[in-house]
């Protein structure tokens, strides 16, 4: 056996006799191979921190628009299963929305090239194309593409249009772009109008700007608040009556008590509903747990005092 061997195996001994030997041995391996990967990721650090999607920053800038008026309208229920054989006049009332609509992307030809379609990408949809339609080339697909949009794409909801003219649109661009294009089988038609209650029609409330609506709600509201903040300055000038002690007794937040009671007038019906307005909604309408306290004769003392101001 050589020196060198016998040395090799002389440390394998002295290892298996005190395990921490394997540590220091092992050292100077580790140590270079430490060296080695701080390295290479000093000389990639360039590399490794560039970022191949810049961070897209908020736009503090925009201004944020109010709602605008819109007046309440009622859609009319769609006939689905009529869509399958769509009439002359519902196609050329589809070319008007298409033109008006959809050309600048998708070109006049419908092939993906009108002139807002230059630097879009994914590009917009060449119709006349039977590749890679999202939701397929059938009546209900061209729907649903129509009502939802594509996200991850330009293609934005129409779902502002009513049912007949997102028809109307489909109609145009099967009859027109698409070289026989598939049907729709009736479980098609019925599950899209399943989804969006097309047969039934609906009604759309009318919408006016958050503004005004905050507008009309604290005109609508300033005579009771007022009313509550009178209540409470009467309530701290009758010190001495009887009712105003019992109400500064049993309340934690005497205008959230007042203000409860206030919305709720069905309490001035009697003295019974008075207490269960009261002790059902208790630390959560303005009063406390000694309303449980109460007699007979101070629930009437309470009832007649704040029917008195309220």
């Amino acid at each position: 056996m050589s020196i060198f061997e016998k040395s090799i195996k002389q440390k394998i001994e002295e290892a298996k006799r005190n395990p921490v030997t394997i540590l220091a041995f092992a050292y100077p391996y580790l140590l270079v191979i430490g060296l080695a990967v701080g390295l290479l990721y000093v000389t990639n650090f360039n590399l490794i921190a560039r970022k191949k999607v810049p961070p897209q920053l908020p736009d503090t800038s925009a201004v944020v628009k109010d709602l605008p008026f819109k007046h309440a309208e009622v859609i009319p229920p769609v006939d689905v299963m009529k869509m399958k054989n769509p009439t002359p006049e519902l196609i050329a009332e589809g070319k008007d929305l298409f033109s008006a609509n959809c050309s600048s992307c998708h070109g006049k030809d419908g092939k993906g090239d009108g002139p807002a379609s230059a630097g879009l990408n994914p590009p917009p949809r060449n119709y006349t194309s039977n590749t890679g339609w999202i939701n397929g080339r059938t009546t209900s697909g061209i729907y649903t593409t129509l009502q939802e949009g594509i996200k991850g794409s330009a293609m934005a909801s129409y779902s502002y249009m009513n049912p007949e003219d997102l028809f109307a649109l489909a109609a145009y661009i099967r009859a027109t772009f698409i070289k026989n294009p598939p049907e729709d089988t009736d479980t098609d038609l019925m599950m899209l109008d399943l989804t969006y209650n097309l047969s039934q029609g609906k009604k759309i409330p009318a919408q006016i700007p958050t503004s005004l609506a905050e507008d009309i709600i604290v005109k609508e509201n300033a005579d009771r608040y007022q009313k509550i903040q009178n209540t409470i300055r009467s309530i701290n000038q009758d010190a001495n009556d009887a009712g105003a002690k019992i109400f500064k007794d049993v309340t934690m937040n005497e205008m959230k008590a007042l203000a409860i009671l206030s919305n709720t007038p069905d309490w001035k019906k009697n003295e019974q509903s008075f207490i269960t307005i009261i002790v059902n909604e208790v630390h959560q309408d303005g009063f406390n747990g000694k309303v449980f306290n109460l007699n007979s004769n101070q629930w009437d003392t309470l009832y007649k005092y704040l029917s008195k101001y309220m």
